[in-house]
């Protein structure tokens, strides 16, 4: 057999190596928008409370209700935490905006947002009433307390939800997918019902 055929041969039943066949490394994990997920490895990020503590991940990103694929939460993480548990920023920054006037139940919405200086802001949500630690202005680094959990805002239980946005922090953001480089397990992508440890 001629050699150019034996080589069309081989690659018709070699394997595809193409993007979608490649196995799946930190870098290589895609969002519901094609977004990359960067590697935790070298993440800015810390999980967002303080070292030591698990926390369980209930809703995850691209995932369902607010959280779903084309949503501005699609990239959101809620961990469950009772009222009154602390929250801890997740990476440098300087505080752009706090809310704490809410009662656990009702609304306004309970936030921290801090700006981290390259056109990107982690907002801290629902936190409980005057559970804020930190004011405008305030710089922070990554293990700083910034406030309690609650339930405040269109919450159906207490939790903590974290979001990183782009652009800017009001509504209707624009989410981007985020990974953290001391949650234990080492997931890439944070999974839904799986408890995760701040190991740092």
């Amino acid at each position: 057999m001629p050699r150019i055929a034996v080589l069309a041969v081989a690659l018709a039943f070699a394997p595809a190596c193409d993007e979608a066949s490649r196995p799946a490394g930190p870098s290589d994990v895609v969002g519901c928008d094609g977004q990359r997920y960067p590697d935790r490895a070298t993440s800015p990020y810390v999980l967002p409370f303080p070292a030591g503590a698990a926390y369980r991940m209930n809703l995850g990103n691209c995932s369902r209700s607010f959280h779903a694929a084309g949503t501005p939460d699609r990239y959101a993480y809620d961990f469950g935490m009772r009222i009154g548990e602390t929250i801890t920023a997740s990476r440098p920054g300087r505080v752009v905006h706090v809310e704490e006037s809410g009662l656990d139940g009702r609304h306004p919405n309970n936030l921290v947002v801090v700006d981290h200086g390259d056109g990107t802001f982690a907002q801290y949500m629902h936190l409980t009433h005057d559970g804020a630690a930190v004011e405008a202005g305030d710089e922070v680094v990554a293990g700083d307390t910034l406030g309690l959990s609650g339930n405040t805002g269109l919450a159906g239980y207490p939790h903590l939800h974290f979001i990183v946005t782009e652009g800017g922090w009001r509504w209707p953001y624009e989410s981007v997918p985020v990974t953290f480089r001391d949650a234990d397990p080492a997931h890439t992508v944070l999974q839904e019902g799986r408890a995760y440890r701040a190991d740092r």
